[in-house]
């Protein structure tokens, strides 16, 4: 800036011309200051679907309707040669940071991180995301949806916050921080706060209509204000990850269309891939899996149950392919979608999560307990809504994935190869065009900067960058006939492994030791040192029916070796498969609650937080008054239907009611005690059950026991916050209003374990954590 000396202006050079300060404005001049964005600058809208396989989608070859999706293919391109890696935290931290997962420090998902640098769940400043990059570019910059990305001892309402979205560069943010949510009443964060949803499901809520809105709204607010700003969406849907919650008008159109069972609908699948180009003529399905049964050799049924948890599944996929083509008919409306990159991709294969039979509720394995094929069947009514966590069998999950072989957590093709599409109007020529070359999610961020025109930094907020892994897919995108991007890619996945390298892969036979499912049924290995690599050649073999190995011992053995350089080079190791062998290197320096708790009327507790119980507990409600006979309402409340507890009043009575994995429910009713004090629920454990007494100013009540043991956990996500005084909008059942808040004084509601601090049955409760993410 100029200097003003004696009232005499010295000039000073500047880059846009010579500022100069004199005694006044009038006397002085100043540079011309620069837009701080640059006019003209593409829009960028990703949006990530959850568990969606290769074929599952309408341009990919399925019969599911997705005409919003297929829309973007029809101006853009589709990739058929897109990998990720077999996991939805891993696979997002690639596409947000440009660098291999392990490198970043999501080796696997953040819900219990290790203390090793491949495994710390907490993406280092090192790595800045696309969003960072951008909002330096003047950006606005919009998460929306599922983020999981934060570790778990940091979802707390209190943080720390450097690990949400709104600290790795994202200016809002509205969705969930963990693995899955339940689409009728979602445990939802605005920014840094968490929030209820804005209706009820009896009002019509659901997550993925809720996260179109929200992502409409933003995009709108933008160009009232700020007309030519560019933008940044990250539209992560919750969708289609289980549960599949849809309203029965989005599954009935589905009714019937696969009763003729997943292996026919493979072989339909395929026919219409070649036809669309996706794969070449003479593709070979996988070899039947042995873990899935014929359909023809299934009774009537659970043909019946299989053929409806699909019809749910595929009502789930159109009815979030709508909410997409919302937001794209709010762009086109705005004047926005010519000048938009909109990148529509999965995160990971279909999920074969559910096992065998399906789940009415995904709850179920996440607390160890096997699928009774009897309840799914009772429930097969209910499957989609508030009353299940839904999930369709593996031999599905085989079947979205065609042509390729397995499912998600798997690095063979079928939980690593995904679809992804894109356009650019006015930037890419392509249209309704396919490209075959091979790429990975590590190549999305510096494909959107070139396309936008902006260079890596090397240096965010001062700190330097580590190198990128990723790599440009323009010149792919603008000729098909461009060589592959990059040529090779190491993969480690819960201890599946795998080496791409000029069409050759190498892949273990390693089996997820997670679910005793596929520990029983899925053929393989569960020793490290013995593992076998097969070596397929995925040129002519895209199922990976052939192992070559032994006609090519020497190709096999320099790619298993260059496996162990990339290792190295990433932080890969040490391996795990499972759950146990974790806990002696858990990383959670933040603290996770206390033995005791107190809370006031509307206040509420994250789940991680809470005491764990499993081992005693004692509930005490502390009145300001007497109880009055008329008194209702909510005095405590946790969970849903799949799985909590609440405690309340209603109609004279006082109830204790606890349900547990969509099979238990669990009532303890007694007369209202007029003029008490204080009341109180206690637990003890016995034999495996929790037995429950009510009591009032020290005299009991009534007496129950729960059927079950008391879990570490409700919820695989921490997503059943405890509140006092009132309830969330979805009820643990349906025996009372859980938006009718207490009538009486509350003074203060105490929840103390027996059994110490949260955490404290760590070894359960890291099972329940990772089991359906």
């Amino acid at each position: 800036m100029g200097e003003l000396r004696n009232g005499v202006a010295h000039p000073v050079p500047h880059p846009d011309g010579t500022v100069t300060v004199a005694l006044t404005t009038a006397g002085s001049t100043s540079a011309r200051v620069p837009r701080p964005f640059r006019v003209g600058a593409p829009n960028v809208v990703v949006v990530v679907l959850d568990d969606t396989g290769f074929a599952q989608l309408g341009c990919y070859g399925s019969d599911i309707a997705t005409p919003a999706i297929d829309s973007v293919a029809e101006r853009g391109v589709r990739l058929t040669n897109f990998h990720t890696t077999a996991v939805c935290s891993p696979t997002r931290a690639c596409l947000l940071t440009g660098r291999n997962h392990h490198r970043v420090g999501m080796g696997m998902l953040p819900d219990l991180p290790m203390n090793f640098p491949g495994y710390t769940a907490r993406i280092p400043p090192e790595a800045g995301t696309l969003a960072e990059i951008l909002r330096a570019e003047g950006y606005a910059t919009f998460a929306v949806g599922k983020w999981h990305l934060t570790p778990r001892d940091q979802r707390s309402p209190s943080g720390p916050f450097e690990n949400w979205p709104l600290g790795k560069g994202f200016e809002h943010y509205y969705g969930f921080l963990g693995g899955d949510a339940n689409h009728w009443a979602p445990e939802l964060v605005r920014d840094n706060t968490y929030v209820d949803p804005p209706r009820t499901p009896d009002e019509g809520y659901h997550l993925s209509e809720d996260l179109a809105d929200e992502t409409i709204a933003r995009v709108r607010e933008l160009r009232r204000n700020q007309p030519d700003r560019p933008f940044l969406v990250w539209l992560a849907l919750g969708a289609t990850h289980a549960p599949h919650h849809v309203a029965p008008e989005w599954s009935e159109p589905y009714r019937n269309r696969f009763d003729g069972g997943w292996d026919a609908w493979r072989r339909a699948v395929l026919e219409r891939q070649i036809d669309l180009g996706i794969v070449e003529a003479g593709t070979n399905l996988p070899l039947p899996s042995e873990h899935v049964p014929d359909w023809e050799g299934l009774d009537a049924s659970h043909q019946r149950l299989y053929a409806r948890m699909m019809e749910v599944y595929a009502g789930f996929l159109t009815h979030a392919d709508a909410q997409i083509g919302r937001v794209l008919t709010a762009l086109d409306e705005l004047g926005q979608r010519e000048n938009t990159i909109v990148v529509v991709l999965s995160d990971n294969g279909a999920s074969g999560e559910a096992g065998p039979h399906g789940s009415v509720s995904e709850f179920r394995f996440a607390q160890g307990r096997d699928e009774d094929v009897e309840l799914n069947l009772r429930m097969i009514d209910e499957l989609g809504g508030p009353l299940t966590y839904n999930h369709y069998p593996w031999g599905w999950a085989e079947a979205g994935n065609t042509p390729v072989r397995r499912f998600k957590r798997y690095t063979f093709e079928g939980g690593v190869r995904d679809p992804l599409v894109i356009s650019w109007p006015v930037g890419l020529a392509a249209a309704g065009e396919i490209r075959h070359q091979y790429c990975h999610a590590i190549d999305l961020l510096p494909t959107v900067l070139d396309l936008v025109d902006v260079e890596p930094p090397e240096t965010i907020d001062g700190v330097p960058q580590m190198s990128l892994d990723g790599v440009t897919l323009r010149p792919m995108l603008d000729h098909a006939d461009a060589p592959d991007p990059r040529t090779s890619q190491y993969y480690e996945c819960w201890g599946s492994r795998a080496m791409y390298e000029d069409g050759w892969k190498v892949v273990t036979n390693h089996v997820n030791q997670l679910t005793h499912a596929e520990r029983d049924l899925i053929a393989g290995s569960d020793d490290f040192e013995t593992d076998h690599w097969h070596l397929f050649d995925t040129h002519t073999d895209m199922a990976e029916n052939h192992d070559v190995g032994d006609q090519h011992p020497e190709t096999r053995d320099r790619l298993v070796a260059r496996w162990f350089e990339e290792a190295e080079r990433n932080g890969v190791l040490p391996l795990s498969d499972g759950v146990m062998d974790r806990l002696g290197h858990l990383f959670l320096p933040w603290p996770t609650g206390a033995s005791r708790v107190e809370l006031r009327p509307g206040e509420r507790l994250f789940e991680d937080n809470t005491p764990a119980m499993s081992s005693g507990f004692t509930i005490t409600a502390h009145l300001g008054a007497p109880l009055e006979a008329g008194a209702r309402g909510v005095l405590a409340e946790q969970g849903d239907p799949n799985g909590g507890w609440v405690w309340y009043l209603a109609s004279g009575q006082l109830t204790f009611a606890c349900s547990f994995v969509s099979e238990y429910l669990t009532e303890l009713t007694v007369d209202m005690p007029t003029g008490a004090t204080t009341l109180q629920v206690i637990g003890r454990p016995v034999g495996g059950h929790m037995e429950v007494v009510c009591a009032a100013d020290r005299t009991v009540l009534g007496s129950t026991r729960l059927p079950h043991e008391w879990p570490g956990l409700w919820t695989p996500n921490s997503s059943a916050s405890l509140l006092a005084g009132v309830g969330r909008p979805l009820p643990v059942y349906d025996g009372y209003d859980p938006t009718i808040a207490f009538s009486g004084a509350l003074d203060l509601l105490v929840v103390a374990a027996d059994g110490g601090s949260a955490f404290a049955d760590l070894a359960h409760q890291v099972e329940t954590a990772f089991r359906n993410q």
